[in-house]
């Protein structure tokens, strides 16, 4: 039988031992715990790596690389690696659960589930050199997932970094007074619900105008303009989403203007257009995004807008007509995103290849009124 400080199999035919041993025990085969199935082992690591994945999102969002104790060899995400100090709290919590299997066997999934990885020789913990580099032997197991399927046919269900270094993966429990182990369970159980819970995301959106606009009046231009003005405007999109109580919000910046003039009605078959350059305030030199519309007359026979980016109406009058055209910049003008939140806007109204009116100035899109 083993030591005090050893491990002895309990009721339900699973062993305990201490959280760190005080010596290497001596393993009596016949009460040896049993090797972990490969059921058991996959769930530890989606519980590991579970909570991983919500420390990541807590840090940077969605779309980021995933650290795993598990490593494939292929990325999930679009981003890649984050070029942020913030790098440093996944990369730590990695670093935790790697020194607490090296100290102890465990891991919180690992001791959910009830598994342990310990030495093959010993069934003493594997060690911190020997844990890292079972770690990075995982990717030799991700070859076409055949080191992670071998504990299905292996004798003892080793994956191949497992047999390079010498562990084994076996059913154990920390062997400690009840309110002690009580107290671990817990603790591992709350942080791999917790990981759960950040993994099932609830997304929402909504339109927001901003606070407040800037307008330029316009000098006349008769007959194509003989008053008017432009007012900068345009819209947020907001995106948010849920996880648990934790809810993380990306504003973007739609811009754009509403410019409203008169015209000489001997005018009444000329086309107008509308400009927009768009680019950080914080950047000086050529615009980010630019487009033109083609608004039309304003007149019953216009097309219509086929993206539902412009609207140009005209009302007639023997005095003279009242234009007025709506434009705001979509997703599929360019990276909206990369504008920002604070956004340098120039508009022109045109007519006929000359520029009747322009309009340049910063809008801040941070605070917007939700409108849908």
């Amino acid at each position: 039988m083993l030591t005090s400080e050893g491990s002895r199999p309990d009721e339900a035919g699973v062993s305990r031992a201490g959280l760190v041993p005080d010596a290497e025990p001596v393993i009596d085969a016949a009460v040896a715990p049993a090797y972990a199935t490969w059921g058991q082992r996959v769930v530890a690591a989606l519980l590991d790596d579970a909570m991983l994945a919500g420390v990541t999102w807590l840090a940077f969002g969605s779309g980021y690389f995933l650290p795993t104790l598990t490593p494939v060899l292929w990325a999930d995400a679009d981003e890649g690696w984050p070029s942020d100090p913030r790098i440093l709290i996944p990369l730590g919590a990695v670093a935790v659960l790697l020194v607490l299997q090296a100290l102890t066997g465990w891991t919180p999934g690992k001791l959910v589930v009830g598994i342990r990885v310990v030495r093959e020789e010993s069934s003493a913990p594997a060690g911190l050199w020997t844990t890292v580099a079972r770690w990075v032997l995982h990717l030799l197991d991700a070859v076409l997932l055949i080191g992670y399927l071998r504990p299905l046919w292996h004798r003892k269900r080793q994956t191949f970094a497992d047999g390079i270094v010498r562990t084994v993966v076996v059913q154990q429990l920390p062997d400690l007074p009840r309110k002690q182990g009580l107290a671990v369970y817990s603790a591992a159980l709350v942080a791999v619900v917790l990981g759960l819970g950040y993994c099932f995301p609830i997304h929402g959106g909504a339109s927001s105008a901003p606070e407040s606009v800037v307008v330029c009046e316009l000098d006349g231009r008769a007959p194509y303009l003989t008053t008017g003005e432009i007012a900068l405007d345009g819209s947020v999109w907001e995106d948010w989403e849920r996880r648990m109580w934790t809810v993380k919000a990306t504003r973007t910046a739609h811009p754009g203007a509403t410019v409203t003039w008169a015209s000489d009605p001997s005018v009444r078959d000329v086309h107008y257009r509308v400009e927009i350059d768009a680019r950080p305030s914080s950047e000086d030199g050529e615009p980010m995004i630019s487009r033109s519309w083609d608004v039309g007359t304003g007149g019953v026979d216009d097309d219509p807008s086929s993206d539902g980016s412009y609207t140009h109406t005209r009302n007639i009058s023997p005095d003279g007509d009242v234009h007025v055209a709506d434009v705001e910049l979509q997703e599929s003008d360019g990276d909206l995103g990369a504008l920002g939140t604070q956004v340098w806007t120039d508009v022109r109204l045109i007519a006929d290849g000359e520029v009747l009116a322009a309009c340049g100035s910063g809008m801040g899109y941070d605070d917007a009124d939700q409108v849908g």
